[in-house]
């Protein structure tokens, strides 16, 4: 205390210096408020985000890629706007609530930190309100990827299950058709590694399989056992034989009728492919 002050204006101006101390630590405290619920709400919105990327992956994916199912769930919308609006009002409400913030001098509990030594924060109520919008609308979007990756699963299985039997086919005839053979391994390679995976461009997958759909539809007659038996006006004993022997099992002349040997004969793919024991 100077010697010209008096003990009342020393008290008065300890009093404002301690006032100006916790409107201080009060205005951190805030601060450090703001930024937690900040840094929450970001962590959800960056979990609906990468759900709606997803989405979006298997909606391309399904509405454009040939020969699968092409349509989506009428839910998809409702989902996409309650995704949207979710984000919307965060970032509002969330800029209010930052601005609108009551930094007084009251006292504010101060006393725990975390790890790091700041303050130790809570999400506030408007906050968790928010996180929870937030979530609802991710449980919408999930639900309509869920059903998407499913129809496309199944288009996979059916999908698959055409190509193994073109693969037997190929089997049987030795290969000989290599860019048929090179079209069956990348719809392999496209069904098994690439259709589920939405890290990858969906523009991209679509336009790898349409080209290679376009390829397969070159080679109608080597699809199945089918195409080739209609393609090439074989009898049913023939097909038998044929798919006996795509099966590596052996058959001898004792186990062939005449007419399916001709039959093979005046088939080129046949005849230089399948060989046949006395």
């Amino acid at each position: 205390m100077s010697s010209t002050q008096t003990l009342p204006a020393a008290v008065e101006a300890l009093e404002d210096k301690a006032t100006e101390h916790k409107q201080a630590e009060n205005t951190q405290f805030h601060v450090s408020v703001a930024r937690h619920n900040i840094r929450e709400i970001n962590s959800e919105i960056d979990d609906l985000v990468e759900s709606l990327e997803d989405l979006q992956y298997y909606k391309t994916v399904l509405e454009e890629a040939e020969g699968f199912d092409g349509t989506v769930p009428t839910m998809i919308n409702s989902a996409a706007q309650a995704a949207e609006t979710a984000i919307d009002t965060t970032q509002e409400e969330l800029l209010e609530n930052v601005q609108s913030g009551d930094v007084g001098d009251g006292d504010t509990d101060l006393d725990s930190e975390d790890n790091s030594g700041n303050p130790e924060v809570e999400v506030t109520p408007e906050v968790e309100t928010q996180i929870e919008q937030i979530r609802s609308a991710k449980r919408q979007v999930d639900n309509v990827r869920e059903k998407i990756e499913r129809k496309l699963e199944s288009a996979r299985d059916e999908w698959s299950t055409k190509v193994d039997a073109a693969e037997e086919l190929q089997k049987i005839l030795g290969n000989q058709n290599g860019d048929f053979a090179r079209t069956l391994n990348r719809m392999h390679t496209l069904l098994t590694r690439k259709l589920m995976d939405s890290s990858e461009s969906a523009s991209s997958f679509v336009s790898q399989w349409n080209n290679a759909v376009s390829d397969w539809e070159k080679h109608q007659s080597l699809q199945s056992f089918d195409d080739f038996k209609e393609r090439h006006d074989l009898s049913d004993s023939t097909i038998e034989d044929v798919k006996t022997l795509s099966q590596s099992q052996q058959l001898t002349l004792a186990d062939v009728s005449l007419e399916t040997i001709k039959e093979m004969k005046r088939i080129d793919q046949l005849e230089s492919a399948v060989k046949l024991s006395l």
